[in-house]
């Protein structure tokens, strides 16, 4: 008998810079569950009861509501970060975010560059201030609805105030440029390796909303993912093994219901259907 899509119902995990919610991950820790059958199993057992062995797409949220999120680097995890609100009236210079590197505006080549914000970060890690490093990045103005899809090699940091959605690679690798805040993981920051890793000629854009009943916000070797506008009534065709998340409104499929800002995923391909206007972002695998 065809299983049906899911509800993920999610795991929280502290950050020094804040939290985030986990959908769809399995770590040590902590694990996302599924509402299958009546029951809420982890998503691991799930997962195995469908005869999969690897990770799906990992569905989350970031809250940096006690600071900025590490200025980080991945070798091989590609990122897509769809931002779900600013918040202004805590944090009135919310609304920006840490994306690349701004080799342009420092004047020099690529081995002085390199040698600069080296000797910038050993010096913000001694200090604990990274201003000098930030400096040195490219920052980027963000609205909610916006899209960034952020590949390996490229530096970036999501500073307080913006919460967003994030489909990601299921991989935990990460090179810390620097760190405005204690790294609860680790000890000491990779600000060398990180350096080295970093694409200078990489130029990510911010994908704005514009307004289609589909909308590609971003892609890798194993996800693509994008922006569903759907009337009432409206369906949507899902793959096998998509994650979606409901921006606002209602989807459904025969009995199992989806409201706004709840998560599910799909084993087997699906019919959706939208109850009243609805918005939706789905990662589809590759």
């Amino acid at each position: 008998m065809p299983t049906p899509p899911a509800l993920l119902e999610p795991v929280t995990v502290r950050k020094p810079w804040g939290r985030e919610v986990w959908y769809s991950g399995v770590e040590e820790r902590g694990e996302s569950r599924v509402h299958h059958g009546g029951e809420r199993i982890p998503l691991s057992r799930f997962l195995a009861t469908q005869g999969r062995g690897r990770p799906v797409t990992l569905l989350k949220t970031l809250h940096p509501d006690a600071g900025n999120l590490y200025v980080e680097v991945h070798e091989r995890k590609h990122e897509v970060y769809i931002v779900d609100t600013v918040d202004a009236e805590r944090w009135p210079d919310a609304g920006r975010m840490l994306l690349g590197a701004s080799i342009e505006r420092s004047g020099l080549d690529e081995v002085a560059f390199r040698e600069h914000l080296l000797a910038k970060a050993l010096a913000a890690e001694a200090s604990c201030r990274v201003d000098g490093v930030a400096a040195l990045m490219r920052a980027v103005p963000l609205q909610v609805g916006d899209a960034v899809a952020i590949a390996p090699r490229v530096p970036h940091s999501l500073l307080r105030g913006v919460n967003v959605v994030e489909f990601q690679t299921p991989v935990f690798e990460r090179k810390i440029l620097a760190a405005s805040q204690r790294v609860a993981t680790q000890t000491g920051w990779d600000s060398a390796e990180a350096v080295d890793l970093i694409d200078l000629k990489a130029k990510p854009r911010v994908t704005s909303p514009n307004g289609e009943a589909t909308q590609t916000l971003g892609s890798s070797d194993t996800f693509t993912v994008t922006r569903h506008r759907l009337a009432a009534g409206a369906t949507l065709s899902v793959a096998p093994w998509s994650v979606g998340w409901v921006v606002d409104g209602e989807l459904r499929h025969d009995a199992v219901a989806f409201g706004t800002r709840s998560a599910w995923i799909t084993p087997e391909a699906a019919e959706l259907c939208a109850d009243g206007a609805c918005e939706t972002l789905v990662a589809h695998e590759r």
